[in-house]
C-alpha cells in the first residue's frame, strides 16, 4: 500500500510541477484516537484547469499551531514543494480556536507559515 501511495504522490507532484498552489489542511482523530492531518493541494494545471489533489495524511501528536506548522513544513519539504509557491491557505480551525477574544491557534499557525514563506 505504501508503494502505491508513493507512486500516486509522484504523479501528483509531476502534475503540479513548479505551479503556484494553495494548501488545504484538516485534522481529525482516527478510530484509534490518533490525531491525523490531511493535506490537499489546489493548483492550476498546465491546461488552465483548477485541480485539487489529496497529497498526504500524517500523524500529529496534537493539533497545536506549532505542531501543525512543523508537520506542514516537513511534508512540503519531503515532497520538494517550495513554500515560496504557496499562494493561499485554508484550514478547518474549529478545534484550534481559543475562547479569549481574537486569540486563536489558527491565527498563530497562519502567521508562522507566512513567516516561513517570506524568510526562505
Amino acid at each position: 500500500m505504501h508503494v502505491f501511495a508513493r507512486n500516486i504522490q509522484s504523479l501528483i507532484l509531476h502534475e503540479i510541477g513548479d505551479a503556484r498552489f494553495c494548501l488545504i489542511i484538516d485534522e481529525a482523530r482516527d478510530e484509534s484516537r490518533r490525531e491525523q492531518m490531511a493535506l490537499v493541494i489546489r493548483f492550476v494545471d498546465r491546461s488552465g484547469f483548477i485541480r485539487e489533489r489529496f497529497l498526504d495524511i500524517v500523524h500529529v501528536k496534537d493539533a497545536t499551531a506549532s505542531t501543525l506548522k512543523k508537520k506542514i513544513s516537513f511534508v512540503l519539504s519531503h515532497h520538494n514543494l517550495d513554500v515560496q509557491n504557496i499562494r493561499g491557505q485554508g484550514y478547518d480551525g474549529a478545534s484550534n480556536m481559543v475562547k479569549s477574544g481574537m486569540d486563536c491557534k489558527f491565527y498563530s499557525l497562519m502567521i508562522a507559515l507566512m513567516h516561513i514563506m517570506y524568510t526562505v
